[in-house]
């Protein structure tokens, strides 16, 4: 077992609370509330639909080591986001100014567009209407130009 497994095998121990060798929903919801992480009920039901191969309702270890798998890439994956709107962010203030993102496209994406262009993009992704792009407005931008 490697040393990673280990610790997976010690947090499904931690969270077995009855020893059975499963995790139920409540010992998942119990489990990830004493560890600080926060998980919704219809987020922790969609997990364990995800992960549940056979269909008992519950995560047995190979399930568990597979929702930390996805755990650690969808982390990778908001990691390495964030380092591209950090590198957009050009002042640093943790939003991205109109002006910001036509530098960063014209840096990035050889796209030079006219302040008007820029109106219709900021129209499009600014969706608080405060002239700016928060990370929060940044990442649903790119999960909608994933579909």
């Amino acid at each position: 077992m490697t040393a990673q497994e280990q610790e997976i095998s010690a947090v499904f121990g931690a969270f077995d609370r009855n020893n059975d060798g499963r995790l139920s929903y409540e010992d998942l919801r119990q489990g990830f509330s004493k560890s600080g992480y926060k998980i919704s009920g219809d987020e922790l039901k969609a997990l364990v639909g995800q992960f549940d191969l056979d269909g008992d309702d519950a995560l047995n270890f190979p399930e568990m080591l597979a929702v930390m798998a996805s755990l650690h890439k969808s982390n990778k994956a908001r990691d390495d986001l964030f380092k591209v709107f950090n590198a957009m962010d050009a002042n640093g203030n943790k939003q991205i100014s109109k002006r910001e993102l036509q530098s960063s496209l014209a840096l990035f994406c050889d796209q030079k567009l006219s302040d008007k262009e820029m109106d219709e993009i900021m129209a499009q992704v600014d969706f608080d209407n405060d002239g700016y792009m928060s990370f929060k407005e940044f990442s649903k931008c790119i999960h909608l130009f994933k579909k």
